[in-house]
C-alpha cells in the first residue's frame, strides 16, 4: 500500500525574477524612437535626479541631409498625355486635402444658381470618408430649408463632379455613377451592378451566365471591368488626421567599402545625475527626508541611464549581426538570405526575445532605403537543397498561378504538391493559402475564367 502525507524538500532551481528595475530595462528596449522620447521627458518631469547632459560628444553619428533626402525620394518624371485634374486631385491627396475641401474649392468657382450652390456646399461637407452620402435628403431639406427638387439637382450635380462615384447612397449607385461617366453602362453591367454583387464578389460566373441566358464568357467579361471600378472613392483623399512620421532607430551606412552601423542621438538621449541634487543628497545638512526621497530618485534615475546605454548596445549588437549576414543585399549585391532570431541571437550574444523587442517597430537607414529591422528577416523554408526564402516561395507560387490553366486553376493544396515535386519545397497548403492572400491573389474559384 502506498504511503501518503507530507514531507519536506530542499530542490535548487534558477528563475528569473522580474524586478521593476529589469521591467524597466525590458521596457525601453522594446521602444522605438519616438516613443522613447516621450517617456525620457516624462521622466524628466518626475524625476529632479535626472539631467540631460547639454556637452556636446564626438562619436555621434553623421547627421542627415533631410532635404535632399526628400528631393531625391520625391522625383518623378514628367507625365504626358494626362488629365490636368488628375494631377489636382493626386496633389490634394498628397497634401492632405480632405474630399470636402477639394468639393468646396470646386464648388465655389463653379456657375451654380445661387439657391443650389449652397445645398452642393452642405452635400460636400455631409459626405464621409469614402465619398457616400448617408445623410437623408429629408434631413438636408431639414437643415437648408430647400425643397426636394432643389436638393435633387444639387445631388445630381455633386454626383457629376470628380472623382467619378462620389455623392453616391450606396454601392451600386456608386458602381452604377461610374459605368454611365465612363460609357460602359451596358444592360447587362447596370443589372449585375444592381442585382447581383453579392454572386460578383463570390465569382458564381457560371450559375449567372445560366440564370441570366448569357454566355459565361461575357458575364466574365462585364465582372472584371466591374472589379476595376472603385468602390471608396473618396479613399484617394486626404484625411484630416495628422501626417504620421517614420524616425529611423539605427543607421547601416557604407564606409570605406564596409557597413558601419550606429544608432541616432534620439534613440540614445544623453542623461546625466543632476549635479545639484546630488549635492543635496550628500549634504550632511540636508533634511532626512528629502534625503530619503532622493536616494530613491537617485536609484531610478541610475537605472534608466543604465537602461537606454544598454539599449544603444543591443541595438548596434543586433543591427550589426544582422548587416553581416544581409551584406548583400544591403550592398545592393543581390537579395535577402533567410535569416532567423535564433541565428541572430546567436551572434549578438543575447536572447531570442531580446532580437525579437529590439526589432520590432523600429527603423533602419540603410544604403538600400529605410526598413523595419524585422522586414529584413526573410523568413526560411525547409527545401530539398537546404532553406529558401519565405521571398522565393512567394514568387514561385505566383510563378506556378500565371503559368496555370485558367480555366481549370490549381487549388492551394495541389500548388503545395506542385511546389514539392519541382522545387523541392515542403510546405502546407494553409502556408500557401497564406501567401496567397497576402500577395492579393485570389482563390482558384477566383482565379476560373470562361471560354
Amino acid at each position: 500500500m502506498m504511503k501518503q502525507g507530507y514531507e519536506l524538500k530542499i530542490e535548487q532551481s534558477q528563475k528569473l525574477a522580474l524586478t521593476p528595475s529589469l521591467l524597466q530595462a525590458i521596457n525601453v528596449l522594446q521602444l522605438n524612437t519616438m516613443q522613447l522620447e516621450q517617456y525620457v521627458q516624462e521622466q524628466l518631469l518626475s524625476n529632479p535626479m535626472l539631467e540631460v547632459d547639454e556637452s556636446e560628444r564626438a562619436d555621434e553619428p553623421k547627421a542627415i541631409d533631410w532635404a535632399e533626402y526628400a528631393r531625391s525620394v520625391a522625383y518623378e518624371p514628367e507625365r504626358q498625355d494626362e488629365d490636368p485634374e488628375d494631377d489636382v486631385r493626386e496633389t490634394a491627396s498628397r497634401s492632405g486635402v480632405t474630399l470636402a475641401e477639394y468639393l468646396s474649392t470646386e464648388l465655389q468657382f463653379s456657375k451654380l444658381r445661387e439657391d443650389i450652390l449652397p445645398v452642393c456646399l452642405y452635400i460636400a461637407c455631409c459626405l464621409d470618408e469614402d465619398g457616400y452620402l448617408r445623410v437623408s435628403l429629408e434631413e438636408i431639406a431639414e437643415q437648408t430649408g430647400a425643397d426636394v427638387d432643389t436638393i435633387l439637382q444639387a445631388l445630381l450635380h455633386v454626383q457629376g463632379m470628380e472623382p467619378a462615384g462620389v455623392g453616391a447612397r450606396n454601392l451600386t449607385e456608386c458602381l452604377s455613377l461610374q459605368l454611365i461617366r465612363a460609357g460602359l453602362d451596358t444592360p447587362l453591367a447596370m443589372l449585375l451592378v444592381k442585382e447581383h454583387l453579392e454572386d460578383i464578389a463570390a465569382n458564381r460566373i457560371g450559375a449567372l451566365a445560366k440564370e441570366l441566358g448569357v454566355k459565361p464568357a461575357a458575364v466574365q467579361d462585364t465582372c472584371d471591368l466591374i472589379r476595376t471600378l472603385d468602390p471608396k472613392p473618396g479613399r484617394q483623399f486626404g484625411k484630416d488626421a495628422e501626417a504620421q512620421y517614420v524616425i529611423p532607430d539605427v543607421f547601416i551606412e557604407l564606409r570605406d567599402g564596409k557597413l558601419a552601423v550606429s544608432v541616432s542621438e534620439s534613440a540614445s538621449p544623453r542623461l546625466i545625475i543632476s549635479p545639484f541634487y546630488r549635492h543635496l543628497l550628500e549634504d550632511p545638512g540636508s533634511d532626512e527626508q528629502l534625503k530619503d526621497f532622493l536616494e530613491g530618485r537617485l536609484n531610478s534615475a541610475a537605472w534608466l541611464i543604465r537602461s537606454i546605454r544598454q539599449r544603444s548596445q543591443t541595438i548596434v549588437s543586433v543591427t550589426s549581426a544582422i548587416a553581416e549576414v544581409q551584406e548583400a543585399f544591403l550592398t545592393n549585391r543581390g537579395g535577402l538570405v533567410p535569416m532567423t532570431l535564433a541565428q541572430i541571437a546567436g551572434m549578438a550574444g543575447v536572447h531570442e526575445s531580446t532580437v525579437s523587442r529590439c526589432t520590432s517597430g523600429k527603423y533602419v537607414q540603410t544604403p538600400r532605403g529605410l526598413f523595419e529591422l524585422k522586414d529584413l528577416f526573410g523568413g526560411g523554408l525547409a527545401a530539398g537543397s537546404g532553406e529558401v526564402s519565405s521571398d522565393s516561395v512567394k514568387k514561385a507560387i505566383r510563378q506556378v498561378i500565371e503559368n496555370e490553366n485558367d480555366r481549370a486553376p490549381l487549388s492551394d493544396q495541389a500548388i503545395a504538391e506542385k511546389l514539392k515535386q519541382e522545387n523541392g519545397v515542403n510546405i502546407s497548403r494553409r502556408t500557401v493559402t497564406k501567401y496567397r492572400e497576402a500577395m492579393g491573389i485570389p482563390s482558384s474559384t477566383g482565379r476560373k475564367r470562361f471560354e
